[in-house]
């Protein structure tokens, strides 16, 4: 085991193999079922569900679940890189494995909600509509049924915080599994590269403004039929927030969009400091990388000042790491998987997940839907 592994009193007593015999009955069936799940504002993205077959106690309603998230780009989808590999050790361990196509990747291409798409209010505000960008989008009147990434062009950045609403589809999927009995949606865990920290972070921001459970009729108040956005006031008291879910993320080669403002993503964990308290990470580098070591620095050491200096009202967090990656050179994001770093993650969460294994699943009950409205998280197109 590796020293960095080793320094955290928890993490020495807490890595270990989660070796035992797959149980014999009620097995899931072999490799990843093809998943088609829907975003708030109409996209059918498809992504994979990978079931683990050695649940604790042969039950996956238990088992947690780990979302990968590459980062979006040209050319980039969720079969670049050995992604099957690690899903596979995860499974092996006990985990779930859940990975999907962004919103004009792969095959994450069709519109199927064209009123929903172009219509919302929540990405289409006038000059603050992040639809613009699209090749063919307002202001004229759309007619395009399909989005490739390649239709945003030279505004493909810009465009990137609309992909919450990504993971807003993602986690209604997930939590629909959970209400299914096929998972465990109390403990999600991320393996996320590049550009995708940068989305995780806002994201987790986003899941401490949204309750575990969807809120009744009293706490929506008068005249207010559902739940339909993030952060959506509510009122008749105080309610526990779905970022409690999240038992940590692994981050390779952290780094940041240029829209996603430093001074912005500073801000979800100050306002939120319930992130950098409950959702502990890694963060992994390779070790010639210097830019990817600055990257994953601004990250550990000025968002969520892992180790604070003498003197600060800030605790040092035990769970938390930076580590470069031996003999990666200058390898970056999701080059950096290999049979070494994917031991590393299955040994990082399987220490984490010895405290949370005790959190049972809960139904969450949401019956559509929400956005995320990311112009108040300081996001602009």
């Amino acid at each position: 085991m590796q020293r960095w592994m080793a320094a955290a009193v928890f993490l020495a007593a807490a890595i270990s193999w989660l070796a035992h015999s797959p149980p014999t009955t009620a097995q899931p069936k072999d490799g990843p079922s093809p998943e088609a799940f829907m975003t708030p504002d109409g996209m059918e993205l498809i992504g994979l569900f990978h079931p683990t077959r050695n649940a604790k106690d042969n039950k996956p309603s238990e088992a947690p679940v780990v979302v990968f998230l590459y980062p979006p780009g040209i050319d980039q989808d969720m079969t670049k890189g050995d992604w099957a590999s690690l899903a596979k050790k995860l499974n092996q361990n006990g985990y779930h494995v859940f990975q999907f196509d962004w919103r004009g990747h792969g095959k994450s291409k069709n519109i199927k909600d064209k009123d929903k798409f172009w219509g919302n209010t929540y990405l289409n505000r006038g000059q603050l509509s992040f639809n613009k960008y699209i090749r063919g989008g307002p202001p004229k009147m759309p007619l395009k049924g399909d989005l490739d990434i390649k239709d945003l062009g030279t505004n493909a950045v810009r465009y990137m915080p609309a992909y919450l609403n990504d993971l807003a589809g993602v986690r209604f999927l997930l939590d629909t599994k959970n209400d299914k009995g096929e998972l465990n949606t109390s403990s999600i865990y991320f393996v996320g590269a590049g550009d995708a920290a940068a989305l995780g972070f806002a994201w987790l921001a986003a899941e401490w403004t949204r309750p575990q459970v969807a809120p009744n009729v009293n706490q929506l108040g008068i005249g207010i039929p559902r739940y339909e956005y993030v952060p959506q006031p509510l009122v008749g008291g105080i309610f526990n927030e779905a970022g409690n879910d999240y038992g940590g993320a692994v981050w390779l080669t952290a780094s940041r969009p240029a829209s996603f403002p430093e001074t912005t993503i500073k801000r979800w964990v100050t306002d939120q400091r319930k992130i950098r308290e409950n959702n502990p990470m890694l963060f992994l580098y390779a070790e010639k990388d210097a830019k990817g070591r600055a990257d994953s620095s601004f990250y550990f050491d000025q968002v969520l000042v892992a180790k604070p200096r003498k003197g600060s009202n800030l605790t040092e967090l035990p769970q938390t790491f930076m580590h470069d990656v031996k003999g990666a050179e200058k390898l970056q994001g999701v080059k950096l998987l290999g049979e070494r770093t994917e031991s590393n993650i299955v040994e990082y969460f399987a220490a984490i997940q010895k405290t949370r294994a005790r959190i049972a699943a809960k139904p969450r009950e949401y019956k559509d839907l929400y956005f995320v409205d990311v112009l108040t998280f300081g996001l602009r197109p």
